[in-house]
Order: structure tokens, then C-alpha cells, then sequence
């Protein structure tokens, strides 16, 4: 019987999100609502992984799409994997910190995009529940980040290593 591969390679998403900083702030954005599933939800900026991209590289891209911001990786903070009866999701969520661009939104996928103090957070309606599984402890300091390490045989925008370093 021959190996067929084709089962593993269907039925799968990547995702990522990001956690950016700026100062004491995290930026959040308002889907639009004709944007799917999260609609009308305040939540990280990020979405799909394509093809030919890393998940390094894929967060980078998505927050400025979504958001004019550029912001650099610090590492990555959270995973989620979702099996479900049709599909395997998994979802990476990165440390960022803002290091330039200017606010703007497409106005179809993202409707608005602020940046928001611990204390507005805490009273923010319609918040998702992941998002602030991670912004909140994030502004608080209280999160670990397993650091990015260019991988040893692959170009930095090919793919990274995502490891904890001892001290």
C-alpha cells in the first residue's frame, strides 16, 4: 500500500495573529460586518497564512494590511489548534511591537483599528474572548514569549525557530 499524502494536506488552516504594543497600548481591530465569522467583534489584527509564507512573515503582512501599521516580531506567545468534524485549524499568536506606519483600514474586512490602554480594554464590548485571553496579560507584562531564531538551513522569510532560552 502506498503512502498518499494527499490526506494530510486537506482540510487544514494557518492562521496568526498578533499582540502589538505601542507604549502601553495594544492595537485591535473592529471587523466589518460582512467579514465572516468575528463579525462586529473588536480582536487581533492577522487572518490566513498563504502558501508561500512563513507564519513570521504572514503576521507582519496581515497586520499591515489590515491596519497601515508596520510592527516587528517579538516571538510568539499562544497556539491554537482546533479540531473539528471537516477541518484541523491551528493559530499562531505573536508578541509585536509597532515600529512605524499610519492608521488606515480597507473598510470591507476591517471596519476600525485603535490602539487601547489596559483600562479601556477591561470595559470593551464586544471583545473576543481569545483576544483578550492574550492583550490583557500581554499589557500586563505577565506573558512569555518564545523568542525567533533565523532557522540554520532556510532563509529568515522562509521560516524561523520559535524556542525559550534558559538563563
Amino acid at each position: 500500500m502506498a503512502f498518499d499524502v494527499s490526506q494530510y494536506c486537506t482540510g487544514y488552516s494557518i492562521g496568526v495573529g498578533g499582540v502589538v504594543l505601542d507604549e502601553n497600548k495594544a492595537l485591535l481591530v473592529h471587523r466589518a460586518l460582512n467579514s465572516g465569522p468575528g463579525a462586529d467583534t473588536w480582536a487581533l489584527p492577522g487572518g490566513f497564512v498563504e502558501r508561500d509564507e512563513s507564519i513570521h512573515a504572514a503576521v507582519q503582512r496581515e497586520v499591515l494590511e489590515e491596519t497601515g501599521i508596520e510592527a516587528e516580531v517579538e516571538g510568539l506567545i499562544a497556539v491554537l489548534n482546533r479540531a473539528l468534524d471537516d477541518r484541523n485549524d491551528t493559530y499562531f499568536i505573536f508578541l509585536m511591537r509597532a515600529s512605524g506606519g499610519d492608521m488606515r483600514v480597507d473598510g470591507v474586512e476591517v471596519a476600525d483599528a485603535r490602539f487601547f490602554a489596559l483600562e479601556e480594554l477591561e470595559s470593551l464590548s464586544r471583545l473576543q474572548s481569545l483576544s483578550r485571553l492574550v492583550v490583557i496579560p500581554a499589557l500586563q507584562g505577565e506573558i512569555t514569549a518564545l523568542l525567533a531564531f533565523p532557522h540554520p538551513h532556510t532563509m529568515p522569510s522562509r521560516g524561523m525557530l520559535y524556542a525559550g532560552v534558559g538563563k
